[in-house]
């Protein structure tokens, strides 16, 4: 081998579960080597979330427009111009791909190596002339088949069903030093739990205290008009009797700020636990729908109450104010 390597840290797979994990590692002080064999922010950033909702914030800029006559705004005739929406969603990724670009994770401490990694053995991996040999390994190889080709055959690393790596809920894989992260994991497939993955796998790898990943406080969200943000328990687990909850549906309509803005269609939905009314889920159908429901996701993931949400201090007018006001209604009557 032209060149060998001994890191602390392995990571192989430069998108969000991959970077995460390299950064959270440089983080601590120890030495870190990251393999990509594509581009650096993977799928995520080359051809999934950042140019398609880039793409849909031109869309909601021209929905807005359209919606000016009923506020008193009127113009000339829209027009859409491709070639400039086009220039923005290139713009608009460029600009988010120097978060993870190779300065950056240079400049973090992290050696960055392009091509492509297999395994030799447990302990080691072959990228072209390079051997290296780490301490630890994090897989984040984006979604099957990126786990074909790796040699985890010759590591003893499981692969489930449609060769999705198996993992636990601090990340860590049947072997012993070798963790995975994100999409290869088949582990909710979003770029946020990727990322936790990524940064889970490393904390525990390091020594630090580490809380499991818990999907029930993972918040995701349907990019329609209006978004539909969701945390934690749904509808269908009450109905299936897999939770009994106590919930409120509070319509968008009743909400000032949307009267305002001449906004009709959504609402907010909470869900709590009959006794102590611990905040167990939540629904939010709103434009920017994905901002809103983080108070909610932040007082599951704290096990907050209702009352303890209510009694938050929200803007008079907000769309937020509705989250506190359905709170509220949650509150449980004295005996």
């Amino acid at each position: 081998m032209a060149e060998q390597l001994s890191p602390d840290i392995c990571v192989i797979g430069g998108g969000p579960g991959g970077v995460a994990a390299a950064l959270a590692a440089a983080a601590e002080g120890v030495s870190v080597v990251l393999v990509e064999k594509g581009r650096l922010g993977g799928t995520n950033l080359v051809s999934g979330a950042v140019p398609s909702k880039a793409l849909l914030a031109a869309a909601e800029v021209y929905e807005a427009l359209r919606a000016g006559p009923a506020l008193g705004i009127t113009g000339a005739p829209l027009q859409v111009n491709f070639g400039k929406v086009r220039d923005h969603i290139v713009a608009a990724t460029e600009a988010i791909a120097r978060n993870v670009s190779l300065e950056r994770l240079t400049v973090a401490g992290i050696k960055v190596i392009a091509g492509e990694a297999r395994f030799a053995n447990p302990g080691m991996v072959v990228v072209g002339e390079t051997a290296i040999t780490a301490r630890r390994f994090v897989l984040a190889v984006g979604s099957v088949p990126n786990t074909v080709g790796l040699g985890l055959e010759e590591t003893g690393v499981v692969l489930g069903p449609g060769g999705f790596v198996e993992v636990d809920r601090v990340s860590r894989t049947a072997i012993r030093g070798v963790y995975a992260a994100g999409d290869c994991t088949g582990v909710l497939m979003l770029a946020s739990v990727a990322a936790m993955q990524g940064r889970i796998a490393m904390w525990h790898a390091l020594g630090d205290a580490v809380h499991p990943l818990d999907l029930k406080t993972v918040a995701s969200n349907v990019f329609t008009d209006p978004e539909i943000a969701t945390v934690g328990v749904t509808q269908a687990d009450v109905d299936r009797g897999d939770v009994v909850a106590v919930s409120v549906k509070l319509p968008l309509a009743t909400n000032a700020r949307a009267k305002m803005q001449g906004l009709t269609d959504g609402f907010v939905k909470l869900f709590a636990l009959p006794g102590n009314r611990t905040l167990v889920g939540g629904v939010v159908v709103a434009p920017r729908a994905s901002e809103l429901v983080f108070p909610v996701a932040v007082a599951i993931e704290q096990r907050l109450t209702v009352d303890e949400l209510a009694h938050t201090f929200t803007v008079y007018p907000s769309l937020s104010g509705s989250i506190a006001e359905a709170a509220a209604q949650l509150h449980a009557p004295s005996t």
